[in-house]
């Protein structure tokens, strides 16, 4: 007698096992490559899983310790009264915790800036098996927010300066104009001039500037450097930004006054500005020097403009200016005092 024997086997547990630990595989995966830290804890807050971003930030061996224990976190703000327990019991309890901002102490000198997130870990069914937690490194936005807000401090402060400069200019130049039209003229043209300087320093992130380009800048509307009338000696030399603005100042009112009366007013004029040296105390000399002009006769009333000229760069020998009306041409001596930090 022949015939043909079926067998079944039920393979649903080795399937159902396999499944798991193909799921299991995953996860681990998924873990290993999360860029952020993430942490796994079951349902009484115990550290089962992390990945190798939170082992940088997490206290020694962290599995099997209470989340607590194996991250410390400082809160701020309204969330001062949380605890690392606390997320855990609210994400264990079904409530999503999402953004709170805290700092973990990673060393015994060294914290961390991190943005904390918390959800329930559900694997099966509806029961909740324990909470994932995911901490986002803030340390380089935090580093951009001081850097924004001292920017923004550096910022008030030189606006504040720049607007109690631009008053006492108004004031100064009013008292010193007869008209309306004489004022106007005057004023523009000084604020244009503190213009033109904010302009290159702001180009320059205000940083140091070279002495020859805040020149130029004053010089430009009135004669081109390759006119052969103007030359320039030695003026690769950098400044800070206080420097610059007093420069720009000086070198406005200098070009004003050689513009109306002395050598740029004729076309045989000329006009040289060299460095003359360090001095022994540190200051740096520089000489404006115009020839080939008219003829220069010392002025019978100061203005505002020779003022400020002897006012912008200090006085005294570390600093400021020598004015003289030579027959030939007028000649600045200009000392930028050593607090410029001027270098080649």
């Amino acid at each position: 007698m022949s015939g043909v024997a079926i067998t079944f086997t039920d393979i649903s547990e080795r399937e159902q096992t396999a499944a798991a630990r193909e799921s299991e595989r995953l996860a681990r995966s998924v873990l290993a490559s999360a860029n952020e830290a993430v942490i796994v804890c079951d349902r009484s807050g115990m550290v089962t899983h992390i990945n190798a971003a939170a082992e940088r930030i997490c206290a020694e061996a962290p599995i099997g310790k209470r989340f607590e224990e194996a991250i410390a976190l400082t809160f701020a703000d309204a969330a001062e009264l949380m605890s690392g327990a606390d997320i855990v019991a609210m994400a264990v309890g079904g409530t999503p915790v999402q953004g709170l901002e805290a700092a973990v102490k990673t060393s015994a000198v060294d914290v961390t800036d991190v943005m904390i997130s918390a959800a329930p870990l559900v694997v099966s069914g509806d029961r909740t098996q324990g909470c994932v937690v995911t901490l986002i490194n803030l340390s380089q936005r935090k580093a951009a927010e001081r850097r924004q807000a001292l920017l923004m401090g550096e910022l008030d402060h030189r606006v504040k300066n720049t607007l109690a400069m631009v008053l006492a200019i108004s004031a100064r130049t009013a008292s010193h104009e007869r008209t309306i039209e004489d004022f106007q003229k005057s004023f523009s043209g000084r604020i244009q001039a503190l213009a033109a300087t904010h302009t290159l320093l702001s180009n320059a992130s205000w940083e140091n500037l070279q002495i020859k380009d805040v020149l130029s800048v004053e010089l430009a509307p009135y004669a081109t450097l390759s006119s052969g009338r103007i030359s320039m000696e030695g003026l690769d030399i950098s400044v800070d930004s206080k420097t610059a603005v007093s420069l720009g100042l000086v070198f406005h009112e200098l070009t004003t006054n050689a513009v109306k009366y002395g050598a740029l007013s004729t076309r045989a004029g000329k006009l040289t500005v060299r460095r003359i040296g360090l001095l022994d105390d540190g200051a740096l000399q520089i000489e404006w020097e115009e020839r080939d002009g008219p003829l220069v006769t010392p002025p019978t009333v100061t203005g505002f403009g020779q003022t400020l000229i002897s006012r912008s760069l200090g006085s005294g020998p570390n600093g400021g200016t020598k004015l003289e009306y030579r027959p030939t041409g007028v000649v600045c001596q200009i000392l930028i005092p050593k607090y410029g930090h001027f270098h080649s």
